[in-house]
């Protein structure tokens, strides 16, 4: 099966005039694509959509969240229009024949597809009735671990009409891996001989449970234990406070006082997601990674979890509930240093984020003798790892599983 697109230029998106709007240069699709690299990696033949011979498949790498590009995003200056009634009269006869599938490639943000009244499962729906789609006609793969579950959900509460497919594609596992970068063995074994740190935590975009760790770190005078940035904090972050239990005073007052602190460049300068730094994992003996997604029903594994396991580290996780039984589902192994990954299945956001730092407290409080003990127990965990991202490919696993979803629309 072949995949069109409206030019061979690499790293260039379709529907490039959606990728700007006004001033705004991140609109409705991506500044740039990496999807004709991984298809001709993957042997996939490529072609132009003005000459469209077989039935193939058409991605539209959208930008942001789902509530945005589905046109359901509440504010000034917001689509509001789903991106499918963006597509040209061509584009849509080729849909109605049969000729293309659209596969909408959300995966490089995981946010919820029904949020309230911001439903963009049901203006999915709304917008492939008004053009008269087929049902399964439109393929929307996401990095929400959970979208297909949600998916089923709202259709057997809803009643209404399965349009379109989902499928969970696991982007980050592969989105910033750099083997030459990377070390050829675990950086624990390194660390166990010279650390000088607990742990490593890095907290470069403001979200509000990171500035509760941050809080959380300051006021228990944690600081000089682990290797900690904070490239960024907000003053007036009620819910951050409500996290922990604090007046907004008290909470912005901890964290004006303790931060910005950095250790692993400038994220206004700095795209600090493709950049990777050997001492942290050297010199500690722990990862506490703050996901993007904490207190939202959605699983989004992104490269803040990838990158301690690339480099060979343990780690714990404030994340959304369910993203350590995720990654486990993709084959990874779960239980370093004895800790128990129960943790991360607390479904209240609160007790959650308090239950993952009381782990972090006792490992801290741990003598060095104990950490290197649990650490060499859990060897063949950290090994598996290491090596389980080096040798799959998570996201051409996904790229794979799409075409082949398609393949059966067309013979179906």
């Amino acid at each position: 099966m072949k995949i069109y697109f409206d030019t061979l230029t690499p790293n260039e998106s379709n529907l490039l005039p959606l990728q700007s709007r006004g001033k705004s240069n991140w609109w409705l699709v991506s500044r740039g694509t990496d999807i004709k690299k991984h298809l001709e990696e993957m042997n996939v033949e490529v072609d132009l959509i003005s000459r469209v011979d077989e039935p193939g498949g058409y991605f539209i790498d959208v930008n942001a969240d789902p509530i945005w590009w589905a046109g359901v995003c509440r504010g000034p200056d917001v689509p509001t229009k789903h991106i499918l009634s963006y597509l040209s009269d061509e584009l849509i006869n080729l849909v109605k024949n049969k000729k293309i599938r659209i596969i909408i490639a959300a995966d490089k943000e995981g946010g919820s597809m029904n949020i309230v009244d911001q439903n963009a499962f049901l203006s999915t729906t709304n917008a492939m009735i008004e053009l008269g789609l087929p049902p399964g006609s439109i393929l929307i793969i996401q990095g929400n671990f959970t979208i297909k579950k949600d998916y089923d959900l709202w259709l057997e509460n809803t009643n209404h009409p399965k349009m379109f497919d989902v499928q969970y594609s696991s982007h980050f596992t592969n989105l910033f891996f750099n083997k030459k970068f990377l070390p050829t063995s675990p950086s624990i074994d390194t660390a166990i001989a010279v650390a000088e740190f607990d742990f490593t935590s890095l907290n470069r975009v403001y979200r509000s449970h990171r500035g509760a760790h941050c809080y959380y770190l300051a006021k228990n005078k944690l600081l000089d234990k682990g290797i900690i940035s904070c490239n960024e904090i907000s003053l007036t972050d009620h819910a951050g406070a409500n996290i922990v239990n604090v007046s907004i005073e008290e909470f912005s007052g901890v964290l004006e006082t303790h931060y910005p602190r950095f250790v692993d460049g400038n994220w206004s300068n700095t795209n600090a997601a493709e950049y990777y730094n050997h001492m942290f994992y050297n010199n500690s003996l722990m990862s506490f990674v703050t996901e993007t997604k904490f207190n939202e029903n959605v699983v989004f594994p992104t490269e803040k979890i990838y990158k301690p396991i690339a480099f060979g580290h343990p780690l714990i996780l404030l994340a959304s509930a369910g993203t350590l039984r995720a990654i486990q589902d993709l084959g990874f192994k779960i239980d370093w240093c004895g800790i128990d990954p129960s943790y991360n299945d607390i479904t209240d956001h609160q007790e959650r984020f308090f239950k993952t730092h009381e782990i972090l407290q006792w490992w801290i409080q741990l003598s060095r003798e104990a950490k290197v003990k649990r650490i060499m127990e859990s060897r063949s965990t950290i090994e598996h790892n290491f090596h389980l991202i080096r040798n799959r490919h998570f996201y051409h696993e996904s790229l794979s599983q799409a075409i082949e979803s398609s393949k059966e629309y067309f013979n179906g």
